[in-house]
């Protein structure tokens, strides 16, 4: 079973609709997979409302800070392919201590909106400072390292990045200040998402039951092949 996890210091509703894009996108891969939605503050649940959902869903209330993989992982029933988590928008730090034990993919979504899309950057460094940390305090502690274990896989996730290629898209950035030049580990998965449309965060057919539009189609496949692709 694969984790997924949307996080971030910003871009609350594009990531809960990339959450749920990246759901029907593996489940109409074949996939079995479980939306879990965080609320931390008394959050409203996305999907509350909506009928004939074709993937599971749960919605997790939980403080800031507050661990949840044991309750992530009992939400899971037996055949799910991928968890996708839903974080709230907040401190990295913060859903760092709530992933605590958890060994998830993390994608940090840097939508071009953003009034500071740099602080994807920023939040995608200190992932990366806390998994170097993890693996330092195992080789002084002589603990082999097994491929993967421990160890956060981290992208980038774009959201409405004009660019040809994922090379142009990290030039475009490096040159709007966003990447520093002499650094080349930041992993962008590329295309992203398309810019999004107040109406591509709505899930429903008018009536109160799911359906996506033909370019939120698009978005979910774009999105699900490089992440579940290869399950599928």
């Amino acid at each position: 079973m694969d984790v997924i996890v949307f996080a971030g210091s910003t871009a609350r509703a594009a990531r809960t609709s990339s959450s749920i894009l990246l759901a029907a996108g593996a489940k109409s891969l074949g996939l079995e997979p479980l939306h879990v939605q965080v609320l931390t503050d008394g959050g409203v649940p996305a999907l509350v409302d909506v009928t004939g959902v074709p993937f599971a869903t749960s919605t997790l209330k939980a403080k800031r800070g507050e661990p949840i993989t044991e309750r992530t992982r009992t939400r899971a029933r037996r055949g799910t392919s991928h968890v996708i988590v839903d974080m709230p928008a907040q401190d990295i730090r913060e859903t760092l201590l709530m992933l605590g034990g958890m060994r998830p993919r993390i994608l940090v979504l840097m939508p071009n909106w953003a009034t500071d899309p740099g602080r994807a950057v920023s939040d995608f460094r200190i992932i990366r400072e806390q998994r170097d940390h993890w693996e330092e305090l195992n080789r002084q502690a002589g603990r082999p390292l097994a491929d993967d274990y421990g160890r956060s896989r981290v992208w980038l996730f774009p959201i409405g990045w004009p660019a040809a290629s994922s090379d142009d898209l990290r030039a475009l950035l490096r040159g709007r200040g966003h990447l520093p030049s002499e650094d080349s580990q930041y992993p962008i998965l590329y295309p992203g998402l398309p810019m999004l449309d107040p109406g591509d965060m709505e899930f429903t057919d008018g009536s109160g039951r799911f359906a996506l539009t033909e370019r939120q189609l698009e978005a979910a496949a774009r999105t699900a092949w490089p992440l579940c692709g290869d399950t599928a």
